[in-house]
């Protein structure tokens, strides 16, 4: 991936039925190649579904994501993917990137549930950043965005860019304009790119958007459509105003050290 990166990002109604993503995505990712993006982002579990039923075919999972790799390698696109993994019969809700090589280049499992997701998933135990030609970036889900701490790690070990994938559709549409600030502020307060993609399903709680460095706006879908959004990011505008304006020393008392950390 270079700089200047054409970034889109596909917002798109997901649903139980893997073979029905996968045309959805496979569409995407022709749209998004011809259009000359470099990167595509497609929703939280955008392959197998959100929240997938206990029968839900892993075979079946497994080729779909493979055909995808090969539709990806051929296109000479990155797609960043939502879907459900599998080990040891114990579930993750998981993102990949698929790169024009065929195979799987980055992985993250998402490391904050919410009430529905620990039911079903386990929790993430890694917070890794990743190196893909001239950016350094890392990965986060949904429900992921409300928690700072994460996403200053990911700064602090050299992100520019996050990839948010989400699923926050169906219920509570008041939370759109509460989370479209949260990501703003997680990419204005750390100096770096976001790219969300959100589910496209009625009602949305927040809506796909691009995200530069300062929390403004370089593109934004509307709500309850599908579409694809785009935006060109230059690495060379990542900024490190807060990291460098911190009162550490404030942190490092004892008192607020145990707030922090309890």
């Amino acid at each position: 991936m270079r700089s200047p990166l054409v970034a889109a990002a596909c917002q798109m109604a997901t649903s139980c039925e893997i073979g029905r993503n996968a045309d959805r995505i496979l569409r995407a990712v022709e749209e998004a190649s011809a259009a000359g993006a470099h990167l595509l982002v497609v929703p939280e579990c955008a392959l197998s579904g959100y929240l997938p039923a206990e029968d839900l075919d892993f075979d079946r999972l497994r080729g779909a994501q493979e055909e995808l790799a090969r539709q990806v390698a051929r296109s000479g696109i990155w797609l960043a993917l939502g879907t459900t993994r599998r080990q040891a019969n114990r579930w993750w809700n998981t993102a990949v990137l698929l790169g024009p090589h065929g195979a799987v280049a980055a992985r993250y499992d998402k490391t904050h549930g919410t009430g529905g997701d620990n039911e079903v998933f386990e929790s993430g135990g890694a917070l890794p950043v990743f190196q893909q030609g001239d950016w350094t970036y890392a990965i986060q889900i949904c429900f992921d965005m409300r928690f700072p701490e994460n996403w200053r790690i990911l700064r602090r070990k050299g992100a520019e860019m996050v990839i948010h994938l989400s699923n926050a559709s169906r219920s509570d549409a008041w939370k759109v304009p509460v989370l479209e600030g949260t990501v703003r502020a997680r990419a204005a307060e750390n100096g770096m790119f976001v790219v969300s993609a959100n589910d496209a399903r009625r009602p949305q709680m927040m809506v796909s958007a691009i995200l530069d460095p300062d929390g403004k706006d370089l593109a934004r879908a509307p709500e309850n459509e599908e579409c694809i959004i785009y935006a060109e990011l230059d690495r060379s505008l990542v900024k490190e105003d807060f990291l460098r304006s911190r009162r550490t020393d404030l942190w490092n008392r004892e008192e607020n050290r145990r707030l922090l950390l309890g």
